[in-house]
């Protein structure tokens, strides 16, 4: 008896096997494309933890105030003569510096503005922040004081440089880079106070300690110290420790952690936004896809009703008759849970290969997610037997006749089951109306799997349209009312009236210039505290200023703050904060000194850290009549390339870009991450689609009598094709 009825399911499979086929793939689709978007977070957060280790990510990290430096040995004799000593694993001192990097392609023009990252590579080093080198070798001490370098692979991908080559820096020197490699602060490129992912505007350069004191001319000079602590040891307790230690040294110094650095936090503290979201659209997209195949296999169960009445008129037991239907629907089961494995492997996949493509970690690890496909893959097993089920169950206990009649005629009572009393003058209109309401909880069900469908891909697309308004906002921001504007970056302070300034005001494509200052800081209230860059220009009549969206300038010595910044800080205008900021000591040397300032205005930059003030406040830091930022207009015909260049040989000229380089980078990086969109869109679209044909084929095939009744009355086929054309579209 069981070999006919798996014969005779097999017949129904072969005879509905474009339903059956929609329904599995509906079912893969809602597994595979849940089980797919959750991979990712296990894929991510276990890729991240190897490659920091490997690389030995630092815990702290000690930067001296911007322009100052001090003797080698110094910042690892405080660490050395330190009660915390015990505590630390490792440790590198560093010397960081700025530079313009000239990397063009006979066939395109790379100029931009870097970094130059010198550190030890004696014994097997460096220990803290060390690099895995993705082309060529990787340094070592024997290249200590040679012009060789490592090039940040995420740049070198971007622009496709060769595996290894030449590059110049400022000054016109030259630099051999012997690979592409990349370190934890560069997983993802985040220049300070910038945004991540802004590789197409900034170059790291990985290099000895000898040889970057050679290139910037700071002979025996460090700036940071980067280190480890001991498993079990209090990292808040060292860190308290090296910050009253820095009140030892000539020039001020913070203290950061990992935490604090943009590339690590934008890649770790994403995973668990991006997952909250993908789970929020994975869960609509699953219970979307899992309810429409309930709903389908429900009506294609309904469609055996009246074979199960004529089974039970002829004395088969309903026990058997029971089967049949439910072997088909576990052949449905079975079906979409293989290609939901296979959908959800290619959805894995392709996520796998666009993060791989713009996150540069030295290791991947993407194992197929067992558990995850099993729990997942149950309940697309569990759901077609419940569809199944409920219809078998309501044939099976009534009457043969009662069977065999359409379901909607063995009710009683309801709305739905009585006639209407007014006459109706075109019945074949109202038809397709009474069609829907007569049925509506399929209707509705199934409403509910197109409209999950459609939210999730509304979804989908929100997202990026977001992140680009944001970009599109932060670059009119940025442009005001000078979108040629250039903005140069000094290698330190300089007087406004220096040589060094005039050199770039007298360069030919050079039509105006305007003294600016950029520091670092932190920005606090009752609420919050908020690591800021200070930008200090002529906002009342310079070429530039920010659009305020609440209070005004002032005389007033004040902040003006992102609404995101206020916000957060839980403050409006006319409030105040407390602003951490560098104070000037001498030449070379800044304390870190604390200023109460009003809130003046609010303005709409997304990202927060964009702190403005007027110019004629410097005195606050001790930087009056000092510049270490230009802003600069070209000649009219004149370019950003064109100053670029000019000012490329310039020593003390650290960056040259346009204001709208770094949105325009980002937003080509964003574009990368249009592949997760793209896959997620056919899938989703796919699957509203198969939920359409099926529900427009099992309405059909359900009024296939009703149909035939009326062409015997005479009714045009082309009639019947327009109601259940009109009762699909409402549907739709």
């Amino acid at each position: 008896m069981l070999r006919l009825l798996l014969r005779w399911s097999w017949r129904d499979l072969r005879a509905h096997w474009t339903k059956v086929t929609a329904i599995a793939l509906v079912i893969a689709i809602g597994t595979g494309g849940y089980a797919g978007l959750s991979s990712s977070t296990r894929w991510r957060e276990l890729s991240y933890d190897i490659s920091y280790e490997r690389l030995g990510m630092y815990d702290l990290r000690i930067d001296l105030a911007t322009g100052s430096t001090v003797d080698r040995g110094t910042l690892t004799g405080l660490v050395n003569q330190s009660p915390i000593v015990e505590s630390v694993a490792a440790w590198e001192e560093r010397l960081i510096v700025p530079v313009q990097v000239d990397a063009s392609l006979p066939s395109e023009t790379i100029l931009v503005r870097g970094e130059i990252t010198g550190t030890n590579f004696s014994d097997d080093g460096p220990a803290v922040n060390s690099y895995h080198a993705f082309t060529g070798r990787a340094l070592s001490a024997g290249d200590a004081g040679s012009l060789n370098a490592m090039l940040d692979r995420t740049f070198a991908a971007h622009y496709g440089l060769p595996d290894t080559g030449h590059i110049a820096v400022g000054g016109g020197r030259t630099l051999d880079y012997v690979a592409q490699a990349s370190t934890p602060e560069y997983f993802t490129v985040a220049p300070e106070g910038e945004m991540f992912m802004s590789e197409a505007t900034f170059a790291g350069i990985f290099t000895t300690l000898e040889t970057a004191q050679a290139v910037s001319g700071l002979d025996d000079q460090v700036n940071n110290l980067v280190l480890t602590i001991r498993d079990g040891a209090d990292r808040d307790a060292v860190a308290q420790e090296l910050g009253a230690a820095l009140g030892t040294l000539p020039a001020a110094a913070t203290v950061s952690t990992r935490e604090d650095n943009l590339s690590y936090t934008a890649l770790t503290t994403d995973v668990d936004q991006d997952q909250a979201i993908f789970n929020a659209l994975a869960v609509l997209l699953f219970v979307g896809a899992v309810g429409a195949a309930f709903n389908l296999i429900h009506r294609l169960s309904e469609q055996q009703r009246q074979d199960i009445g004529i089974g039970m008129a002829q004395g088969v037991r309903p026990a058997q008759l029971a089967v049949r239907p439910l072997l088909v629907s576990a052949q449905i089961a079975l079906l979409g849970v293989a290609f939901g494995v296979a959908v959800g492997a290619v959805i894995g996949n392709a996520m796998g290969a666009v993060f791989r493509s713009y996150i540069p970690l030295p290791v991947w690890e993407t194992p197929f997610q067992t558990g995850l496909f099993a729990r997942v893959a149950l309940i697309g097993l569990f759901v077609p037997f419940v569809a199944s089920i409920i219809p078998v169950w309501r044939a099976v206990r009534v009457a043969p006749v009662d069977a065999i009649k359409p379901s909607h005629l063995t009710r009683t009572g309801g709305r739905s089951a009585r006639t209407p009393r007014h006459r109706v003058r075109n019945l074949f209109a109202v038809l397709p109306v009474r069609s829907l309401r007569r049925e509506i909880r399929r209707t509705i069900l199934t409403t509910l799997g197109i409209a999950a469908a459609v939210t999730v891909l509304i979804g989908f697309l929100g997202i990026m349209d977001s992140v680009f308004g944001a970009v599109d906002t932060a670059e009119h921001e940025a442009t005001g009312n000078a979108p040629d504007r250039v903005v140069v970056r000094l290698d330190t302070f300089r007087l406004i009236d220096s040589p060094e300034i005039a050199a770039v005001a007298q360069t030919e494509s050079v039509r105006e210039v305007e003294p600016a200052l950029r520091l670092g800081g932190t920005v606090s209230s009752a609420a919050a505290a908020i690591d800021v860059f200070v930008t200090l220009a002529d906002l009342e009549d310079g070429m530039w200023r920010p659009t305020l969206t609440a209070g005004a300038l002032t005389a007033e010595r004040g902040v003006l703050l992102t609404e995101k910044a206020a916000a957060d800080l839980g403050v409006a205008v006319g409030d105040t904060v407390t602003l951490r900021h560098p104070r000037r000591e001498g030449l070379r040397s800044f304390s870190i000194v604390e200023s109460t300032l009003p809130v003046l205005a609010k303005h709409p930059y997304p990202a927060r850290g964009f702190v403005y003030m007027d110019i004629e406040h410097a005195g606050l830091f001790n930087l009056e009549g000092a510049t270490n930022t230009l802003s600069v207009l070209p000649v009219p015909g004149r370019s950003t390339a064109d100053i670029q260049r000019e000012l490329f040989g310039l020593d003390h000229v650290s960056s040259v870009q346009g204001v709208t380089a770094i949105t325009e980078a980002v937003r080509d990086a964003f574009d990368q991450l249009l592949g997760i969109i793209q896959v997620m869109v056919v899938a989703i679209l796919l699957l509203a689609l198969l939920i359409a044909f099926n529900t427009a084929a099992i309405n059909l095939e359900a009024r296939a009598r009703e149909h035939a009744t009326m062409f015997a009355f005479g009714v045009k086929i082309r009639t019947a094709l327009r109601m259940a054309i009109v009762e699909s579209f409402l549907i739709g």
